[in-house]
């Protein structure tokens, strides 16, 4: 049913909206460890804001990548509107780095006005990652604030266990806004309506998991992009990511694939 003709599916998405609000005001206070372990096919690199290009061959083989970072949340000064993701590479395939045995220079740079620190910190997590890597859907949340909400479909679903709790699951597609899955490809631009579910806690509405999906045909060629975000309640009504998977998928079969974790949220130090 619709949000309008099922009360508590409305309710539900009222708290949704407000922990998305709480994120957006709450989030930016917050630095985490990030774990990414990646596998890609062995292709010529490309970077893709979301997802990647990765032609199967009979031939192909994978590599693998893990980068452990300092993560934390902020706006570009040009963009205040958007909240995006920043790390600190830490380590990278178990060689630790120097420079990172803390957040300072993480922390000064989301907290400051100077958009080139934090490209600069944007450009040495792309040096570093494979030729695919997910990036922003950390705050994934942030598409089902009161405002945005309008812009998509809702639809109960069912009810399933996300680990010990009982969630509600909800269809959404969009039917208005200029959000979409974004997948770069060498020479166009593919942008995909955003599609997916949100699981909502049934004991007190917050969002507990919510997913991506869309699909395209290049030449002979279906090309699939799955994302799913996990989320754990904190305190006062705000959730944190404790988990991002996302996979690329080619005629069916796995091409790509970046698994993030992430530890010890923390309130920043404040000086």
């Amino acid at each position: 049913m619709q949000a309008a003709e099922d009360p508590k599916l409305a309710q539900a998405l009222a708290e949704v909206g407000r922990a998305a609000s709480a994120f957006w005001h709450a989030a930016p206070d917050y630095v985490a460890r990030e774990t990414l372990n990646q596998k890609a096919l062995a292709v010529p690199k490309r970077r893709l804001r979301v997802g990647a290009s990765a032609l199967q061959s009979p031939n192909a083989e994978f590599r693998h990548r893990e980068i452990v970072s300092f993560y934390a949340f902020s706006s570009f000064r040009s963009s205040p509107e958007a909240l995006r993701e920043f790390r600190e590479v830490i380590s990278l395939d178990g060689q630790t780095s120097a420079d990172a045995s803390s957040p300072e220079r993480l922390r000064n740079a989301v907290a400051g006005y100077d958009d080139r620190a934090k490209r600069d910190l944007a450009h040495e997590f792309e040096k570093d990652s494979l030729s695919v890597t997910a990036t922003d859907f950390g705050q994934l949340v942030l598409l089902f604030t009161k405002p945005s909400q309008a812009k998509y479909e809702f639809q109960w679903r069912a009810s399933a266990m996300v680990g010990a709790d009982r969630a509600m699951i909800v269809d959404f597609t969009q039917r208005a806004g200029g959000e979409a899955l974004r997948v770069a490809e060498p020479g166009r631009d593919v942008r995909e309506p955003l599609r997916g579910q949100i699981w909502i806690r049934e004991s007190d509405f917050l969002p507990l998991r919510i997913t991506l999906a869309t699909s395209h045909q290049e030449k002979s060629q279906t090309l699939r992009d799955d994302a799913r975000v996990d989320y754990e309640p904190k305190a006062n009504g705000l959730v944190l990511p404790v988990s991002v998977v996302y996979r690329r998928f080619v005629n069916g079969e796995v091409a790509a694939e970046d698994v993030y974790r992430y530890a010890e949220w923390e309130r920043w130090n404040r000086k």
